[in-house]
């Protein structure tokens, strides 16, 4: 059935890409591939710094992921497309109904200023919705100097689904942790990510 495949190819991707350490290397899992390639067929021609990720008529918490780029020896990344998708607020990648979609629901792109910076505006993604892990965004980041590569995913501090050791790994990386502080400011939930390109891309 519809919703089965659906499913099983968020399952797929889970196992293949969100388990899988950001420092790793090699070939894409050709499931997460084939989502993203029809991603970027719908990427915008033009872009800036700031974007959205949900639509303002989406339901959920008012949420806001403030990044930043850097290149490898520190400075600032200019020019680099940041994609980014996450779960909804029922925790689905795909949606619940019947709808045979093969890429991301909620996602979106932008591009780093000249202070490597960018912004998304969006809505708070809920834990998976089989109880298989915490709330958290995905990034890919596509440079025109070190290639296209993963970034660590972002999760929550708050969120009690995220596990000591991920919480440990964490804190060792330092300004670029990925289990982030989340700060409420007049309704809104902010969070900010520092990011450093690898010298090499990953697929």
């Amino acid at each position: 059935m519809k919703i089965e495949r659906i499913t099983l190819l968020s399952a797929l991707i889970f196992v293949a890409v969100a388990c899988v350490p950001a420092e790793s290397r090699g070939q894409a899992d050709p499931a997460w591939l084939k989502s993203w390639n029809e991603a970027q067929e719908t990427r915008p021609k033009a872009m800036t710094s700031s974007g959205r990720i949900a639509g303002e008529g989406e339901p959920g918490q008012p949420f806001i992921l403030h990044g930043r780029v850097l290149n490898p020896d520190g400075t600032p990344a200019d020019g680099v497309v940041v994609h980014a998708y996450h779960r909804d607020h029922a925790g689905f990648d795909f949606g619940p109904d019947d709808k045979a979609l093969t890429t991301w629901r909620l996602q979106g792109w932008v591009r780093t200023g000249e202070d490597g910076r960018f912004r998304f505006r969006t809505i708070r993604p809920a834990p998976d919705h089989l109880g298989r892990e915490g709330a958290h965004v995905h990034l890919t980041l596509d440079s025109p100097v070190h290639g296209r590569q993963w970034a660590p995913t972002v999760f929550l501090a708050d969120d009690p689904m995220v596990p000591p050791e991920q919480r440990r790994r964490s804190a060792g990386a330092g300004r670029f942790g990925w289990v982030l502080d989340v700060e409420t400011r007049q309704g809104v939930q902010h969070v900010s990510v520092n990011v450093r390109l690898k010298e090499e891309a990953d697929f």
